[in-house]
């Protein structure tokens, strides 16, 4: 009875090692995928204030155009 029991007990402690082997590659796996996705959201949030920035200088480079030509325009009725 005791080989028995000493055997059962050797069998579970391969199986533990094996699935502590595998929770540790799965703990890896999904730390690695969470640094991906935190790296992709970084990138996102750069593309869109950088979107963010050439929108709004976009917009002032328009405006200050625009005053320039109505400047232009007036200049040309007072003549």
């Amino acid at each position: 009875m005791a080989l028995v029991k000493k055997a059962a007990a050797q069998a579970t402690s391969v199986s533990d090692g094996r699935s502590s082997a595998v929770t540790a590659r799965e703990a890896e796996a999904q730390r690695k995928k969470a640094r991906t996705l935190a790296k992709q959201q970084q990138a996102a949030e750069r593309i869109a204030t950088a979107t963010s920035q050439l929108a709004s200088g976009i917009a002032e480079a328009s405006s200050a155009a625009e005053e320039a030509e109505a400047r232009q325009r007036s200049n040309r009725i007072r003549r």
